[in-house]
Parts: C-alpha cells; structure tokens; sequence
C-alpha cells in the first residue's frame, strides 16, 4: 500500500502519491502572501485581492507544476542553524486535529446582547404583562423559572427569574444580573431568580414562520444570521454544544423560527455569544479549531 506524503507548494496543501506526480499534478502559488491595508493577495497573481482570509486561503493557484513535499526553509532561522540542516524527501504527517465530541454533548445558554436600538422599541411594547389567555399547561418562558400554568390563580403567583443573560468567563458559569459565580454547569442552572416579577407564558397558539437566515466564517468564529423584524430576546432561546446548535427566535406577532442542526466543525461554546436587532439576529461562535469549514451544517 502506497503512503501518500503532504505538498508544502503554497496554496495546495493535499496529499498526493508520490509514483503518480506528474507536473499537472499541482495547482500552487510562486509568490509569497501580500498583506496591505486590509487587502491579501499573492505576489504572484496580486489583482486577485480580498479583505476576509478565509476567501483569500481559496484563491486558486496560478502555476502548474509538481507537488514538492520538501519542507521549506524557515527564512527568520540564521545562517549558522542552517549550515547543517539537509532537506530530505520524507512523510509528513498533517497538523492533527481535536477529537469530535459527541452530537449528544450538553448544550449551553449563550450569553445575549441587546442593541440599543431594539430594547428602546422593547420598552415602548407591553410585551412583559400577563397573557390572560394563557392555556393550562403554558410553561413561563422567563429565565431560570420554568414554572407551568394550572389555571388563574398561577397568574398572580410571582414569577421568581433572571432578567440578565447567562456569562461564561475563564470557566466561571453566572448571570449578568446577580452574578453569583460557580464552575459546575448543574450548579449555574439550579440558581434561583434573583428578581420577581409576573409570568410571561408559551403560547401554544404561536405562529410557526420561515426566517431567511445565512452564514459567514472568519478564521476563528462561524457567524449565523437569522432575519426577523422585532425580535423579542425574552422569549428566544439559543444554545449550543461544540458540535450543534439549536435556536428558537420569536418576533412580531408571536411568530417563531426554529432550527437545530449538527455543525460542520467544532465550537467552544462559552466563548460564543448572540446578538438581538430590531431587524435581525446574530449568532456567533468561536471556533474550537481554526480551520475553514466547507459548510455550515455536518
């Protein structure tokens, strides 16, 4: 069996077999990367310019050729440390990468920011007043409270919640609002609400929508885009675990967008955050690995 070896040409990086290299084997590079104000290019082919790396890692070669698996030299090492140094054809094994967690992973509360512009449209809304319609069974949507309807009088109990959002810091685990710091996850969930307030109840009459929504990456965070006119953050929930991400966001007449899929790459959850507009929501997520994903979903 043939081991394949890796071509260290730039802007190839595959694995080839070394008895099938033939020079049209290889799309790479001649020049050396060019960074200038914001742009990246190569010198060789520098009218094909971009401003996000990751397009720039995918602008095709303009040279044909062999793969080469010969290390290049490291021009900042002196002189002296390469008087000795012998290039020699050898197997290189590419950078190894994390162990895939399980999809089953748990998942995680991201912390939430609110844009000016949308709490001032939130606070001209009665949106935090009793739903006097609320059906037997409607859950309390509210943070940390979780309480279900049995009939009228679940409406005048008090709605004991958190109405900050969760953080996740240097493996600490708390609320905006109380701050009350612990490093078990169980532990974070359990904590009380530290304000008092009334129900805000699930409608089991909400209106199921379809949402236009996208994706973008940068070389270390995956962005997702989620279109919705009037958002309304204290009924959306949006969590993920490094390997899925599940969000439901509520916006104009109690219309909901749900989606849940198993992502593409791995993800460091508490280093993820989501951002709430008047027009819109962003999910961003801090990428465990920084490698260019070829998609958003496995």
């Amino acid at each position: 069996m043939v081991t394949e070896v890796h071509c260290y040409n730039k802007g190839c990086g595959k694995t080839y077999n070394p008895d099938e290299n033939s020079e049209e084997s290889c799309i790479y590079h001649s020049g050396g990367p060019v960074f200038h104000e914001g742009y990246k290019s190569w010198s060789c082919c520098s009218k094909k310019r971009s401003t996000d790396f990751t397009e720039f890692l995918n602008i095709k070669g303009c040279n044909v050729g062999l793969h080469c698996n010969v290390k290049p030299v490291d021009p900042t090492r002196k002189p002296e440390e390469d008087k000795d140094v012998v290039l020699e054809r050898e197997e290189i094994k590419p950078p190894e990468r994390l162990v895939r967690p399980s999809v089953d992973s748990p998942m995680i509360p991201l912390p939430v920011t609110i844009a000016s512009s949308l709490q001032k449209m939130l606070d001209n809304m009665d949106i935090n007043g009793t739903e006097t319609e609320a059906a037997k069974g409607a859950v309390c949507t509210r943070k940390a409270c979780g309480v279900t309807r049995e009939d009228e009088t679940s409406d005048s109990e008090p709605c004991e919640h958190h109405p900050g959002g969760p953080i996740f810091h240097e493996g600490m685990k708390y609320w905006s609002c109380c701050q009350k710091k612990t490093a078990d996850f169980d532990v974070f969930l359990s904590q009380k609400g530290c304000t008092k307030g009334s129900h805000l109840w699930s409608d089991p009459n909400a209106k199921t929508a379809n949402c236009r929504f996208d994706w973008h990456q940068t070389g270390d965070t995956v962005n997702v885009t989620v279109y919705a006119k009037s958002i309304l953050p204290a009924k959306c929930t949006v969590e993920c675990s490094p390997v899925k991400l599940s969000f439901t966001i509520v916006f104009g007449d109690n219309q909901t967008f749900t989606l849940c899929e198993e992502l593409n790459g791995i993800v460091d959850p508490e280093k993820s955050k989501v951002s709430y507009y008047k027009m819109k929501a962003e999910v961003s997520m801090r990428k465990a690995e920084f490698v260019a994903w070829s998609g958003l979903k496995a």
